[in-house]
């Protein structure tokens, strides 16, 4: 004869004990601990760059310059969208450089100026003065070249194209001829290319 042991009373049962799963949990959070550490180190990037970059322009000396904003051929009037007033190391600051819009705008420029080249009154044509003489630098002279000096018809040019001149006594053959300039600039076309400035 078998004894069955006593079922317990419904009543003095206790439910199981469970316990909290964390490396699931952790697992669950590991994304978004992975994006707030990203934002905070972006953050703290940037205010370390602001404060190295405010630190660098407080020990380097700057001045004020007047900056081509895009690339200048010759012959072009400067306007306002052109030109703006940027802060440059003092140690790269040329002497008489041009520090106004209005110093610049409505001028026009006499040589090739780069973008983010410094404007001196130099690259500039004179205030107040127009026509072709105005397009030359100090230290610079044009000649007129008329279409019948030419050894052969004149091709198809336009202003910012170069040049070479060659010279040959007439009646002599032409393989004798020597160059007298090379590339030389044509500032301006006159008329259906006979006369061609250069």
């Amino acid at each position: 004869m078998t004894q069955s042991s006593p079922r317990p009373n419904d009543s003095n049962a206790t439910a199981p004990e469970t316990t909290t799963d964390w490396s699931a949990s952790s697992r669950r959070r590991t994304p978004y601990y992975l994006v707030a550490a990203l934002l905070l180190a972006l953050l703290a990037g940037l205010a370390a760059f602001a404060f190295l970059d405010d630190v660098r322009q407080r020990s380097v000396p700057t001045g004020q310059a007047l900056v081509a904003r895009e690339a200048v051929r010759p012959g072009n009037e400067l306007t306002a969208e052109m030109v703006e007033v940027r802060p440059v190391p003092e140690g790269i600051l040329p002497e008489g450089a041009l520090t106004q819009m209005s110093q610049a705008v409505g001028r026009t420029s006499v040589i090739p100026i780069a973008e983010g080249e410094i404007l001196l009154p130099s690259k500039l044509s004179t205030e107040g003065c127009g026509g072709l003489s105005s397009r030359l630098p100090d230290g610079r002279w044009a000649m007129v070249l008329p279409a019948n000096w030419m050894l052969s018809p004149v091709p198809e040019i336009g202003p910012g194209d170069r040049l070479d001149l060659l010279g040959y006594k007439e009646g002599g053959a032409r393989s004798a001829a020597g160059l007298v300039v090379s590339a030389v600039e044509v500032l301006l076309v006159h008329g259906d290319t006979a006369i061609q400035r250069a």
